[in-house]
């Protein structure tokens, strides 16, 4: 298989790659590319600073028009093809940029090391079977390592990531990875925010529930909610719950 080379470029010494050679080697049109970064902007930036650059171009009419170019890394190009419907020019396109951007961290890392020049790099050997390439695609996600500080990621975010992911790809990283929600207690405000509700539905919600009752204009745990929540004394009493409380 011809590896095509260039595709990614250093941008403030990060690989890159632009939306518009996405679209181009994977025979889409780049405004749908772009259209599909949008509307998930919050999930390609949960892997870091979503670049861009803005060019003045002009038509063949001599009207002046802005051009945007998204510039994704590593993390957010894999999240981006993954959207992707698997075809024979998809999936020959991944193995393609993996190569890429191994070759570029490779650049990188023996630019800083100083143990040798990039001339003497060379690109891992990918064979072009389908199986090799279906062996590939499955373990695309794992091997580029896109979660691995899944574990310091605001719990919040965490499940609602997961959620995304589980809706979209079939695949949990709560559950790959072994992180445990389960066992954390949160308010009903940030109980709230994972499933897009208000306090006022949650608390509701717990009452309808049975696992809550309120008694002087304050929530108290029953006795079958103690197996969802604990009740926090301090200057004010509080209750907490875990997410299995609601879901």
């Amino acid at each position: 298989m011809n590896i095509i080379t260039n595709i990614v470029e250093l941008i403030d010494n990060e690989p890159r790659i632009s939306h518009r050679v996405i679209a181009e080697q994977t025979t889409n049109k780049a405004v749908s590319i772009a259209n599909l970064i949008n509307k998930n902007i919050a999930q390609f930036e949960f892997f870091g600073h979503l670049h861009f650059k803005n060019e003045t171009v002009q038509n063949s009419v001599g009207a002046k028009n802005e051009l945007k170019t998204f510039y994704l890394n590593e993390a957010q190009a894999t999240f981006l093809i993954s959207m992707m419907r698997n075809n024979d020019i998809v999936l020959d396109f991944k193995v393609r940029l993996v190569s890429e951007f191994f070759r570029m961290r490779e650049i990188l890392q023996n630019q800083k090391s100083q143990t040798q020049t990039s001339q003497n790099l060379q690109l891992p050997e990918i064979g072009n079977s389908t199986e090799q390439i279906i062996e590939l695609d499955n373990n695309f996600t794992a091997t580029t390592n896109l979660l691995a500080n899944l574990r310091n990621v605001n719990p919040i975010d965490l499940f609602r990531l997961d959620k995304f992911y589980r809706k979209t790809q079939n695949f949990s990283p709560i559950e790959t990875f072994e992180i445990d929600l389960e066992n954390q207690f949160f308010l009903p405000t940030e109980l709230g925010k994972m499933i897009n509700k208000s306090p006022v539905e949650i608390n509701l919600m717990l009452a309808h529930k049975g696992f809550q009752v309120r008694e002087n204009g304050i929530w108290k745990i029953t006795s079958s909610g103690r197996d969802f929540g604990i009740e926090i004394n301090g200057q004010f009493s509080q209750l907490k719950w875990k997410i299995k409380s609601i879901v």
